[in-house]
């Protein structure tokens, strides 16, 4: 009878603790798409706003990244506005490559990874929630 009030007594506490962790979201965005781009701040707004100490990082590659260039975004005050409230912007080096974007053309602030995918992966096994940019 002791061992199950004990094995009762460390689930409560684990379940407890891990209400307390903060949420880790990494999103993957590769779309053109302006609708998809406007989409993702506002879910990041509504993410933040409900649970301002979750830790969320976008992942930008493929056409997307051009979302991140000082001289063609739209969304320059979100971005600056997001980072302030501590979410990571990140751009994947191999579509700056392939799409040969200098990184003299980027905004300040973000965070270069090599390869999105991987990127995504490792978050992941970390215990990040991974979620696709969408409307």
């Amino acid at each position: 009878m002791k061992n199950i009030f004990l094995v009762l007594g460390i689930f409560i506490c684990q379940s407890l603790m891990a209400q307390d962790a903060p949420v880790k979201i990494i999103w993957e965005i590769g779309a053109k798409d302006t609708a998809v781009h406007s989409a993702i701040f506002r879910q990041i707004n509504n993410v933040l706003t409900e649970a301002p100490d979750t830790k969320i990082e976008v992942v930008f590659h493929g056409n997307a990244i051009f979302v991140l260039t000082k001289d063609s975004s739209l969304h320059i005050p979100k971005i600056q506005k997001e980072q302030a409230r501590g979410v990571t912007f990140a751009i994947c080096n191999n579509s700056m490559k392939r799409l040969k974007l200098e990184a003299s053309r980027l905004l300040p602030g973000l965070k270069i990874v090599p390869v999105a995918m991987l990127e995504l992966a490792r978050k992941q096994s970390e215990g990040w929630s991974y979620l696709k940019a969408g409307n």
